[in-house]
């Protein structure tokens, strides 16, 4: 008797437990990697992305299926006093 609850008890929690659904990952800006060819839209800015490439391993692009629009590309830092 007992090894036949055992049985379903153990499938049951190997179900509840198992692998879980892929989560879309839809941030705002993404990188192609150059030699792969692989997309990863991780990043939440551009910058963020731009150092994952290593410098020459891809490069970064918005994500067209985001939900939200890609972070503004800022320019470079003007010292004080000049516009």
């Amino acid at each position: 008797m007992q090894k036949s609850l055992l049985a379903p008890l153990i499938l049951a929690a190997t179900v509840a437990t198992g692998p879980q659904c892929a989560v879309a990952q839809n941030y705002p800006w993404c990188r192609m990697h150059a030699q792969t060819g692989a997309a990863s839209c991780t990043f939440v800015s551009r910058e963020q992305c731009m150092e994952s490439t290593g410098g020459n391993m891809g490069y970064c692009f918005a994500n067209p299926a985001s939900t939200s629009p890609p972070a503004p590309v800022r320019g470079p830092r003007r010292p004080n006093g000049q516009h």
